[in-house]
This record gives structure tokens, C-alpha cells and sequence, in this order.
């Protein structure tokens, strides 16, 4: 009976201890913590679990919303993070600080491609690694450079306009987010090892591709195990086994073996006359010296999972904003069609000059960001003082892309997709803060191929307008427009560390000349 009494004893105690342990936490981070004044709902002040199950169901993005709409600009998102929407926060957290160090990535942040030897791509590198993996691979990004990837750019894109050739001929709908994936793993492929993915020629996703896919899935996962038990903890293990499932291993696998694999091969064929990335690495004596043969590995890797995925998520969101805005698509097709006589004329120094079809894609881009996630930063030592608010070192900052592109502190009509008011056309989008929409960044982390995305969507969307009247498949969709919508506002989409695109399915009619 004593033993049985002791035992009880000390589980009440332990129970109390553990409670009262709680109750203090809770108490210290209401009212004694340094981000104590930062507007937030409560449960969110005292605990991390709010944020994580918004970012492990897909919408993070849509829940930092509701929440700066609610308590303005800066938010305290969970215990220690704050979340911004201005544009002088973006420049502060992710931008060349004066006097003072950068804001570095989050430890709970996991990409695509992890580290392997000890090394790691130019994503992840820190401090002057990433300086000199940064310098080393800019050569590839150039204008000269670029130039030089026309060609190959135009190759695919050919492909892709003589594939929706015929199934335009074959009165056949098309789904345009498959397609748009098909040809951004082919070009990457091509790119990064001299050697397209296939998707085109199969007219389906490969092993390979899908696998890159996920990888963004499970990655959302893994950040959401880290928020709440840690970076490198016993508990971060043992949930990682029990909540993420072994399948998101493979996926990992498989992209960064079948990266390694190609990267090696072309490595071993280094006089192979084409213009693709490990070419140019090569015959590029700073890129050759200062990387070594795992780096390019993984950079390569990183450039197929961060350069297809960004391209295709675009080009659905565009081909969706334009078919459902009446006057923007006569007025972009108009453009293209008075401006481009011959289809030999549809290259980079004629559609780059195509203002209003660029305005379309920022637009786009701005309503449908292809990365909708948080990039966390972590504030270095000395603390800093973003948007008015003093921030104390070790704190996580970040813009959230989808609270800042649809605020109205930001944007006039922020729901509302407005080429104009990238041409400053209407006195209505005067006072818009263009610097809010950045969806490849600022500062030195900024998107290192932001410029052959750019070159790449422009090509693709100037060419399925030259060729092809376009117009949304809507009998494909029925009761509520399944996961679109047509009175002029997508409906909104899951984000798992990018935008997910469900099928946009799109009929097809060849322009006759």
C-alpha cells in the first residue's frame, strides 16, 4: 500500500511539476519575452503548433493572411517568429544590410538537395561559401550566356508548339500544367547535362521528374517536425520515422542519385560541344577551380528541382489569368500577333521587347507565386529594427510572398490580376508598391536564374499565343469549377514549400495564316 502510494505520489508531483513547467512557459512568453508587444493571436504567442499544422496542410500562406489582416504589417506568427509584409521589411530581412550581417537562412529549412561529404549547393552554403559557389556559377547565368541557351530553349519549345500542333488538329483539349512541366524538366535536363528528361517525346512524367515533385512535399513535412521538436534533436528523429513517410526517402534518393549519376557522366564527356551548364563550367576557369565535382553535383540537382517547378507553376497560372480575362488576352494576343510577322521571329530579341505580355507574367507571378512559403531568416547578433520594430538577435523573420503581394498596403484591388499597373497605366495603380512582388527574391540570395525563367516563360507564352487561340475547357469542369474558378479569381491553391497546380485543361485552335 506505502509502495503503491509512493508511486501515485510521484505522478501527481511529476504531472504538477510538468504543468506548472507549462503554465510558466506560457506566462513568460505572453508577458516577458522580448517579442512580448508583437500583435497575434495568443495560441500562436505561446506555442509553435498554429504555424506548423498551416504549413504541413498546405496553407500557411493563406493563414498568414488572415492573420496580417487582421493585426496589420508585423505579425508573431509562433513564440519566436515575426511575419512582415512591407517592402522595407523585405529589403531588411533578405537584402545586402548595411554595416551589418545578412540575415542567413533558418536550420529547420530543407530543400530539395541536403548536404552529402559535407558539402552543400549554393542553396544551402552559408556566408563566403555561398559567395564563392555563387560567383563561380553566375558565369552561367550571364546575358552572354543566356544567349547562348536560346537556342536550345527554342529547340523544346518547337517540340512542345508541333506536339499541341496535333492535338489541336485532333480536336483533342489539352491539360497545359502537365504540359508546362513536361517541357521544364526537358529543358533543365538539357541544361544541366546535356540530355532532356523525355517528358515531351512520352508525353507523360518520368521516375525522375515525379520524384522532384514530392520531394517539395516532404520537405514541408520534415520543416514542420523541425518547428516543434527541433533541429538535430532525438525527438526530431524519432518523429521524423513515425510521421514522415519512407516513401519521402526514395523521392530524395532518386532525384539526387540520378543527379550525381548524369552530373558524373557529362563531367566524363567534357569536350562534348553543347551549350549546357557543365559545359560552360568547364571552359570557365573561376567556375572550374573553385567547385568541386560534388558541389557541381549538387548544384546541378538543385537547378532541376528549383528550375522546373518555378516555370511550369507560372505558365499555369498565366494561361489561367488570360483566359479569363477577355481584354487582357485580346490585348496580349494583339501584341504578339502585330509584333511577330513570321514564327522565325519568335525569339528573345523580339519577345523581350513584348511589354504588355511581360506585364501579364509579373502579374501572374504576383497573384500565383510559384514559391508561397515563408522563406525564414535568422536575425544575427546585434539584433535589428525592421519596419519600426526593434528585433532581437536569434529571432525568425520573414516576408510572407502571398500576405505582401495580396495586401492592400501594397496593392490597389490586390485580388485583382491588373497587367496595367506594371506599365503604370491608371492613376488608380499609382501608389502600387511594385517592390513587394519579388518572387525570385532579393539580395544576395536572390534566385541565381531568375533571367533564364524569365527568358524561358516569355518564349513559351509568345509562342502558344502566335500559334493558338486558346480558351479554358469548362465542360471539363462542373458543380463548383472544381478546383478553378471563372468569374476572374483562381480559387486558391495548396502550398507544400511551392504552389501546387491542379489540371488546367485547355482547348486548342491553330491560328490559320
Amino acid at each position: 500500500m506505502i509502495s503503491q502510494f509512493s508511486v501515485a505520489s510521484i505522478a501527481t508531483t511529476a504531472a504538477l511539476l510538468v504543468v506548472a513547467a507549462l503554465l510558466l512557459q506560457i506566462i513568460q512568453r505572453l508577458f516577458f519575452h522580448p517579442l512580448r508587444s508583437a500583435p497575434g493571436p495568443w495560441a500562436n504567442r505561446v506555442s509553435d503548433i498554429p504555424a506548423t499544422i498551416a504549413l504541413v496542410t498546405g496553407n500557411q500562406h493563406t493563414y498568414y493572411r488572415s492573420l496580417h489582416e487582421k493585426y496589420g504589417p508585423i505579425v508573431r506568427v509562433s513564440p519566436g517568429e515575426l511575419s512582415f509584409v512591407s517592402v522595407e521589411a523585405r529589403e531588411e530581412i533578405y537584402g545586402l544590410r548595411k554595416g551589418g550581417l545578412n540575415m542567413e537562412k533558418s536550420a529547420i529549412f530543407l530543400g530539395a538537395v541536403g548536404s552529402v561529404e559535407g558539402q552543400t549547393g549554393v542553396s544551402l552554403a552559408l556566408n563566403a561559401e555561398h559567395t564563392r559557389q555563387r560567383r563561380a556559377l553566375g558565369y552561367l547565368f550571364t546575358n552572354t550566356a543566356l544567349l547562348q541557351h536560346e537556342s536550345l530553349l527554342r529547340l523544346h519549345v518547337n517540340k512542345l508548339i508541333a506536339v499541341l500542333k496535333k492535338k489541336a488538329a485532333e480536336n483533342q483539349p489539352v491539360d497545359v500544367s502537365s504540359w508546362f512541366t513536361y517541357i521544364s524538366f526537358d529543358v533543365m535536363g538539357d541544361l544541366c547535362f546535356a540530355e532532356p528528361f523525355g517528358c515531351l517525346d512520352q508525353a507523360s512524367a518520368t521516375e525522375w521528374s515525379t520524384s522532384v515533385i514530392n520531394v517539395f512535399i516532404a520537405a514541408t513535412w520534415t520543416q514542420g517536425i523541425r518547428r516543434l521538436c527541433g533541429v538535430g534533436t532525438l525527438l526530431e528523429t524519432l518523429a521524423t520515422k513515425l510521421l514522415v513517410p519512407a516513401k519521402a526517402a526514395q523521392w530524395r534518393n532518386i532525384h539526387l542519385n540520378n543527379s550525381r549519376e548524369k552530373t558524373a557522366k557529362r563531367l566524363a564527356d567534357g569536350d562534348r560541344e553543347h551549350t549546357d551548364f557543365i559545359y560552360q563550367i568547364l571552359k570557365h576557369n573561376e567556375a572550374k577551380n573553385s567547385l568541386s565535382d560534388t558541389e557541381i553535383k549538387l548544384n546541378m540537382a538543385l537547378f532541376i528541382s528549383a528550375g522546373t517547378d518555378t516555370t511550369a507553376t507560372t505558365l499555369t497560372g498565366w494561361t489561367y489569368y488570360i483566359c479569363t480575362h477577355p481584354s487582357v488576352y485580346a490585348r496580349v494576343i494583339s501584341e504578339i500577333r502585330s509584333a511577330i510577322p513570321d514564327v522565325e521571329d519568335i525569339k528573345w530579341e523580339n519577345v523581350r521587347n513584348l511589354r504588355y505580355l511581360e506585364a501579364t507574367i509579373h502579374e501572374a507571378l504576383r497573384l500565383f507565386p510559384p514559391s508561397g512559403a515563408s522563406q525564414q531568416r535568422i536575425v544575427p547578433r546585434g539584433g535589428a529594427t525592421i519596419d519600426g520594430f526593434y528585433v532581437p538577435a536569434g529571432t525568425t523573420v520573414a516576408v510572407s510572398p502571398w500576405a505582401s503581394t495580396r495586401s492592400k498596403l501594397n496593392f490597389h484591388d490586390p485580388d485583382d490580376f491588373r497587367p496595367e499597373r506594371w506599365l503604370s497605366e491608371g492613376e488608380e495603380y499609382a501608389n502600387d508598391r511594385l517592390g513587394a512582388s519579388l518572387p525570385f527574391g532579393t539580395g544576395p540570395r536572390v534566385c541565381i536564374g531568375r533571367n533564364l525563367a524569365y527568358m524561358e516563360m516569355r518564349l513559351v507564352a509568345a509562342h502558344l499565343l502566335w500559334s493558338f487561340d486558346m480558351a479554358i475547357d469548362r465542360g471539363r469542369y462542373e458543380g463548383e469549377n472544381s478546383a478553378w474558378g471563372f468569374e476572374g479569381r483562381m480559387k486558391t491553391q495548396k502550398v507544400f514549400h511551392s504552389m501546387t497546380k491542379p489540371e488546367l485543361w485547355v482547348g486548342l485552335k491553330e491560328v490559320d495564316r
